[in-house]
């Protein structure tokens, strides 16, 4: 391990650091309403990004994750890819575009059935739909069977993540495509992608895919919890426990 921390301390210009958000550099909260940034990560991350090219992507739109990190010199990435920071401005990928009519009909079936639904969450990030039920565990069945029939009548896509279900563009764009988008566009030799979902395993996948043209090292961290996936430290270079032990392995990486 010592050996990669020594690599990117020594070029940081070519080493770039890629976080997901919740329960990676924010615990994970009842909903999403309540995640908030971890409070080591507001003072590591500027460190960091004064010398690393630094990524955060969400699943979460693009101006959330932007508003709950809230720190500057950071590259902002939404909805799994789909949606950017232009300057301010939140711009959806193209290819998400034709998609948006079946989303809006599936938005509206939703909010009908929903009411009969307690305890689940809709969270509406315009280019998905995400079906919480953290709060409604009982529910996780009928969650599931409503996301797939949605999805497969409306020509949509499904992705299972952590007590969630998200119906979405059947588009190939995900953390891994951001990752490998990015790394190419910053000239990077080396990456570290940290994630504690499923969604994760894409960022994994993006590194590998990137190993395997040469001329890149990537490291893979899970950052596990309670809920952590098999699949997800499966397929993982490092594991840390939660953000905090996150923190602790970043802040290796910290060169002031």
């Amino acid at each position: 391990m010592n050996d990669w921390v020594t690599e990117f301390r020594n070029d940081p210009r070519h080493s770039g650091i890629f976080l997901d958000f919740d329960g990676t550099i924010s615990d994970i909260a009842p909903s999403p309403r309540g995640a908030v940034l971890h409070p080591r990560a507001a003072d590591l991350l500027p460190r960091l990004a004064r010398h690393y090219p630094l990524c955060v992507l969400s699943g979460r739109r693009v101006a959330d994750v932007a508003s709950l990190v809230g720190l500057p010199h950071i590259h902002y990435v939404g909805v799994h890819g789909m949606e950017w920071l232009e300057g301010d401005e939140p711009r959806l990928d193209p290819e998400v575009l034709p998609y948006l009519p079946a989303l809006d009909r599936a938005r509206a079936e939703i909010r009908e059935i929903l009411p009969g639904l307690p305890g689940v969450i809709l969270e509406d990030k315009m280019a998905s739909l995400t079906l919480h039920f953290r709060e409604a565990p009982h529910s996780e069945e009928q969650v599931v069977h409503l996301g797939e029939s949605l999805a497969l009548r409306l020509g949509l896509g499904l992705k299972r993540g952590r007590k969630s279900v998200e119906i979405r563009p059947p588009v190939e764009i995900d953390k891994g495509t951001v990752i490998i988008r990015l790394s190419r566009g910053w000239k990077l030799r080396r990456g570290l992608f940290a994630g504690d979902d499923l969604t994760d395993v894409d960022g994994f996948r993006g590194l590998r895919y990137l190993m395997r043209e040469g001329g890149f090292e990537g490291v893979a961290v899970a950052v596990l919890s309670g809920e952590t996936p098999v699949e997800l430290e499966a397929v993982a270079d490092l594991s840390v426990r939660g953000p905090e032990g996150l923190l602790e392995l970043l802040s290796r990486l910290a060169v002031d």
